[in-house]
């Protein structure tokens, strides 16, 4: 089928009645992330890894997606971002059902690698597919947005619930299923690309990394403003990977059941998508200082978890405030990025974005895993907040001298 064309615009046309599929896609492929990040760091646990051990397992997940996001993009370019998608969850639902079988480190790290990976492929695609379908209206990629929040909110109490009622095997098994329905998803999607309308083979010369992707992308870098939004970016995600690696094993270790901690991270996330809405109201004030500002509340709130993580109600509060803190920041970074650079290359700002970000799930997991080994769990809290916090006042050094705050 040929790509529909608007009338009056020659532009793209909507697909849209591939919208409630997309929209389910958007919701599985965020909710899928939280499922992984949930369940792995306790199956380590039981496993006896050690901190820094569990901090290897964690940063692995994203290894493959450093190297390889930028490709992933330009992938989809070239062979259609449906296709690519079904593989990938195909690929992340096997890769879970597999993961309790083979309780050996080096392997567990390695099936981080491919899962990550895949997954992370798979909210890629859905970002792009939205674009494709809806030919690029805010409005609907606002609601797909909101519907992808809300695999984030429900993802961690479902698999709480799961892993204290059934136990971790069958927990990894919840992921398969919840792959299954993604997959279902993906195949109702109407083929919004050319690419997907010819079935053919696929040579190895279409799957093969290609320099002039990653060279284009990395020229962006040089720009004062996309360099600050990466620095913000870098250091949010950052604080996101010391979350997800050690703050459940805390919580764990302080006595909270599967089913708590999960309530508590979907708690948390209705208060992220707050925060995206709050935006539009802070409009007179800096876009450059009130992210710097917010990032530093949200570590700040993260490294003082030991200092209140006994009392639930006071931990539920600082979480909340901490992801509030986070959407706030979310949409700025995007709005400053996009108007940074120009409208032909704003899928190479978002493939060096995940590269970016996907360093900071790399280096933070690790780095903390270390940081806990030599300084105990809650000093690391305190100790990684602190090297976070340092990052941020470079940063408001970086937005006085470039005067950013004026862009």
């Amino acid at each position: 089928m040929a790509q529909r064309q608007d009338e009056q615009t020659g532009a793209p046309a909507p697909h849209l009645s591939s919208l409630p599929a997309t929209y389910a896609a958007g919701l599985f492929s965020m909710g899928q992330a939280e499922l992984l990040t949930f369940v792995v760091p306790l199956w380590a646990v039981l496993q006896g890894a050690e901190p820094s051990e569990i901090g290897i397992l964690v940063g692995a997940r994203s290894a493959l997606t450093f190297f390889l996001a930028i490709h992933g993009g330009a992938l989809m370019d070239r062979l259609g971002t449906r296709r690519v998608m079904l593989f990938f969850t195909a690929m992340t639902g096997l890769l879970a059902a597999v993961y309790p079988l083979l309780p050996w480190l080096p392997l567990m790290i390695m099936l981080q690698m491919l899962i990550g990976f895949a997954s992370n492929m798979t909210w890629i695609g859905a970002q792009t597919m939205i674009a494709l379908v809806t030919g690029g209206d805010a409005g609907r990629i606002g609601t797909f947005s909101f519907y992808s929040r809300i695999g984030t909110i429900f993802a961690p109490l479902l698999m709480g619930l799961l892993w204290d009622l059934t136990g971790p095997r069958i927990s990894f098994l919840g992921i398969t299923a919840w792959s299954c329905c993604m997959f279902f998803a993906v195949s109702r999607i109407e083929n919004p690309q050319k690419a997907e309308s010819v079935v053919g083979k696929v040579s190895w010369r279409d799957i093969v990394p290609k320099l002039s992707d990653y060279t284009g992308s990395f020229r962006l870098a040089v720009i004062p403003a996309v360099a600050f939004t990466l620095a913000i970016s870098f250091t949010r995600h950052a604080t996101n990977a010391a979350e997800g690696s050690f703050l459940i094993v805390y919580l764990k270790e302080l006595g909270y059941t599967g089913t708590m901690i999960g309530s508590l991270f979907s708690f948390a996330e209705i208060f992220n998508g707050l925060g995206s809405l709050l935006v539009r109201y802070l409009r007179q004030i800096s876009m450059a200082w009130m992210m710097i500002s917010f990032t530093a509340s949200s570590i700040l709130l993260l490294a003082l978890t030991p200092m209140f993580g006994s009392v639930f109600i006071l931990l539920a509060a600082a979480h909340a405030t901490r992801r509030l803190s986070e959407g706030l920041v979310q949409p700025m970074m995007f709005a400053l990025q996009a108007r940074a650079v120009p409208r032909d290359v704003q899928g190479s700002i978002v493939g060096l974005r995940v590269t970016n970000n996907r360093l900071a799930s790399i280096v933070t997991p690790i780095v903390m895993g270390y940081v806990v080994q030599w300084f105990g769990l809650a000093n690391g809290f305190y100790v990684t907040g602190a090297l976070l916090l340092v990052g941020c006042a470079w940063l408001a050094i970086s937005v006085a001298k470039f005067e950013l705050d004026r862009i």
